[in-house]
């Protein structure tokens, strides 16, 4: 299963192959195949527009997805962990060129593969696991979309959270990001994003311990 044995619990969580039994998982990697590639922390995996043949999933480590304006300043899209999947969304465009960067923010593990096994068997269902995958990108890319549509820092600070909580039915949520990446994110400076915080805290707006975040009755 081209060393893919010991990461049967990641893939499982995959898009791509969750609900798969062990015997299903072995089957798809070997038809699958492809490489479980290595890269040490800072190492790029992607640059804006190269050319993209395979898809990856993340088995370990971090992925994070920025694209670098003209300044040489990096804009933080998106950090992929394990389980998640590097450029389905490039694989099935015409081109297959990546409209963004990809580097490792530590050392990482990613198993890259020909999206399709060329087995009717599984070739509809993974189709369709696909489309669902790009389908809730696409959704998440149009809540970022309008998060930046709003000028004030307290408006995308609680656009965010307000998002973060419909996911996990709670008014308290564990974000991803440090506030550094928060505020890149958001594309707000970090001290005006700290200050704002620090505001919207003693306002009774949000509770907040590191990335430990509750949203308080005038914020929901």
């Amino acid at each position: 299963m081209n060393g893919l044995e010991k990461y049967e619990k990641i893939l499982k969580q995959s898009c791509l192959f969750r609900q798969k039994d062990a015997e299903e998982l072995q089957e798809l990697g070997r038809l699958l195949g492809g490489k479980i590639q290595d890269y040490g922390k800072g190492q790029q995996l992607l640059h804006e527009g190269d050319t993209i043949g395979q898809l990856g999933i993340v088995l370990e480590g971090e992925v994070r997805i920025v694209r670098i304006d003209m300044d040489g300043n990096e804009r933080l899209f998106q950090k992929l962990i394990p389980s998640y999947m590097l450029g389905a969304d490039i694989v099935c465009t015409p081109s297959r060129q990546s409209p963004y960067s990809a580097y490792c923010s530590q050392d990482t593990k990613v198993w890259f593969f020909d999206w399709m096994p060329g087995h009717e068997k599984w070739e509809e269902e993974l189709e369709r696991r696909l489309m669902e995958f790009i389908a809730n990108e696409n959704v998440r890319k149009f809540y970022r979309i309008d998060i930046l549509s709003t000028k004030s820092v307290r408006r995308r600070v609680l656009k965010y959270l307000r998002i973060q909580c419909r996911k996990t039915g709670s008014n308290t949520v564990e974000i991803p990001y440090s506030r550094e990446e928060l505020a890149n994110y958001l594309c707000v400076n970090r001290s005006v994003l700290s200050d704002e915080l620090g505001r919207m805290q003693e306002e009774g707006i949000i509770t907040f311990r590191k990335n430990r975040f509750t949203l308080c009755k005038g914020g929901s």
